[in-house]
């Protein structure tokens, strides 16, 4: 059965919810989370504030229900809690695009044509991760990332690498895998190609090593010592074997 929108006659107003939303969190958050944050949503975007007696009163909800709620998007990292300048607390909710792209003042000290191409390898990079990972990454999941990649000044592709190598390794937790940024950064490496380089560099630092050409020739410590070892018992066995002969002659070598 196929759906169709109705054609507006009359436009009372809408609210418009990001796509990244409805896709990741639809499926997460119970009845309870989803009336309160579509409600909160809608009067901050209509109205820049919402009314918390007049939203429990249309959902027939007590203070425990409502903050209950409210705290799973706060865990969620949907919800922030902040503070404003004249001190007074206040929740902010967080876009999705924004966090996925990043803070749009680090995109505006760049040029619109790199803006829009690090915001592009981004989405790539968050869609292949997620599917390594297989789930939806979160918001708390995504601003980590985003830090690293700020921080380290790290490639969205060598991002992506690092997740796949983690994955081989049975352990895709986000904070682990930046750990693989941090020492990249500290070898120097922020690309995905500096990677590529720095691996071809250790295969021939491996294939030139001593110990590779021994294994590769069959010439280790090993037989070399045992071959000395067997060279000279062979002399002294021959050396003791003409002397038990010249005796048996009648003659004295010595």
């Amino acid at each position: 059965m196929n759906f169709k929108m109705q054609e507006l006659k009359l436009d009372m107003g809408t609210t418009p919810f990001e796509n990244m939303f409805l896709n990741t969190y639809i499926q997460m958050a119970d009845g309870d989370a989803i009336k309160v944050y579509l409600l909160i949503y809608k009067d901050v975007y209509n109205y820049g504030k919402a009314d918390r007696g007049k939203i429990k009163r249309q959902l027939s909800f007590d203070d425990q229900r409502f903050d209950k709620a409210v705290d799973f998007w706060v865990n969620m990292g949907i919800f922030r809690k902040k503070r404003s300048d004249n001190g007074l607390d206040f929740i902010e909710i967080v876009s999705l695009r924004q966090t996925y792209f990043g803070q749009s003042d680090d995109l505006d000290n760049q040029t619109s044509e790199k803006a829009y191409d690090l915001a592009q390898r981004k989405s790539i990079m968050f869609d292949n991760i997620e599917t390594i990972v297989e789930r939806n990454l979160t918001p708390a999941d995504i601003t980590r990332i985003q830090e690293t990649i700020l921080e380290y000044k790290a490639d969205p592709e060598l991002v992506t690498e690092a997740f796949r190598q983690a994955k081989s390794s049975g352990n895709v937790d986000v904070k682990y895998v930046m750990g693989f940024i941090k020492t990249w950064r500290d070898q120097n490496i922020k690309s995905l190609n500096d990677l590529r380089m720095k691996e071809e560099r250790d295969k021939l630092k491996r294939s030139y090593s001593p110990r590779r050409y021994r294994k590769a020739t069959g010439k280790t410590n090993e037989t070399e010592d045992n071959g000395e070892i067997s060279s000279f018992i062979r002399r002294k066995r021959e050396e003791r074997l003409k002397q038990i002969l010249g005796k048996e002659d009648g003659v004295d070598e010595s």
